[in-house]
């Protein structure tokens, strides 16, 4: 029998997550944003084999990126896991396998820039089909919130029920590029090939040229979206919940990151460089605003959990269910700062940027929402 703890360091066991990743052996990132996930340093990864890392942006323990390297003509070991997946080709060539236990697989060929979701509880195996050159990949999950929930490995990765409803060989969508369109901005699909070329949906409300389209992906309850931001424009300033890791996967420019209150405040602003493969991770309730500062267009890729308290205010409060405005609000939409609303020097910092990089394109923003 173990000795009832002495201390508080004793008693407090602390996140299970960062427990995980210390057993895992290789490096967790942290912090709100990382400038590269392509060449981020990883370590041998025993459990899988491979190189990997965890992160744990945004000072929260819901959403987190597993960041994976498979060398030339390398496999990863097989598993499967109690948390939502999906994964995006960063660089390289492969497949993935897919199966659950008494039924026939299912490999999907991918390259750069593919998404794939990963069924729940699903057996899968990810392999490099190039001969001489690494590929590396990055999986978008809910892992960190289902470890610190179970609190058991084996609960987690060894688990031998089989989510049949959502995945199963001869019930499940197919893996070819394919899907349901359900509404605007809203697309079903389990793969797309490609996501820099994906189509994508009008966004006026979030700033002029702006585009979109959600994806609901292996039957998962997280939220995916891939964002557009046409050359020589940027979106308004918005906040929400912890846990969005938003990816840039084409084009340039650069982020803001601010809490309410220091809208008007230059020197409270971070400003951070966005380019292919960095990452942004707004802590709770932050302001964050995309500015698209290259030539051509500023794609980004988003990882998103629930938002917990902020979207499900109700009536009774400052937003609705659907975050419309109140008359009292001074934000307009809600958790979005309105253009006529921010800070002057906002603007023209960003046309002195636009300059610099001999960008002539002005979009002049325009808030719908303002009227």
């Amino acid at each position: 029998m173990s000795q009832a703890p002495k201390t508080f360091d004793e008693w407090w066991v602390g996140s299970h997550y960062r427990h995980f990743v210390e057993r895992e052996g290789v490096p967790l990132y942290e912090g709100s944003a990382l400038e590269n996930l392509a060449t981020l340093p990883l370590a041998g990864w025993e459990r899988r084999g491979g190189k990997a890392a965890y992160t744990r942006l945004g000072n929260q323990e819901t959403v987190n990126l597993q960041i994976v390297e498979i060398p030339p003509k390398g496999e990863l070991k097989p598993e499967r896991h109690m948390y939502e997946a999906v994964m995006y080709v960063m660089s390289g060539t492969g497949a993935t396998t897919i199966w659950q236990e008494g039924e026939p697989k299912r490999t999907v060929e991918w390259g750069e820039g593919a998404l794939l979701a990963i069924p729940l509880n699903a057996w899968h195996q990810e392999f490099n089909s190039s001969a001489d050159k690494p590929c590396r990949v990055l999986f978008g999950t809910n892992m960190a919130q289902v470890i610190n929930l179970y609190q058991n490995r084996e609960f987690v990765f060894n688990n031998p029920f089989s989510f049949k409803e959502r995945y199963s060989y001869s019930g499940a969508r197919d893996y070819a590029e394919r899907g349901v369109r359900w509404n605007t901005r809203l697309f079903q699909t389990n793969f797309v090939a490609d996501i820099r070329s994906f189509a994508l949906d009008s966004w006026g409300e979030r700033g002029t040229r702006t585009s979109i389209m959600r994806l609901y992906m292996g039957n998962s309850s997280s939220q995916i979206h891939i964002l557009e931001v046409s050359e020589g424009t940027y979106v308004t300033a918005h906040r929400h919940g912890a846990g969005a890791h938003v990816i840039v996967i084409q084009g340039e420019g650069y982020e803001y990151l601010f809490m309410p209150g220091d809208e008007g405040k230059a020197d409270r602003r971070a400003k951070i460089p966005l380019r292919p493969y960095g990452v942004i991770a707004p802590k709770l309730n932050e302001f964050h605003q995309h500015f698209n500062s290259g030539k051509g267009p500023l794609r980004q890729l988003a990882f998103k959990g629930w938002d917990k308290g902020l979207a499900t205010v109700t009536n009774e409060g400052k937003y609705d269910a659907v975050g419309a405005a109140r008359s009292d609000n001074p934000y307009g939409w809600a958790f979005k700062l309105r253009y006529d609303k921010e800070d002057p020097a906002i603007r023209e910092e960003y046309y002195e940027e636009l300059e610099k990089n001999g960008v002539t394109l002005r979009l002049e923003p325009l808030d719908q929402a303002a009227g």
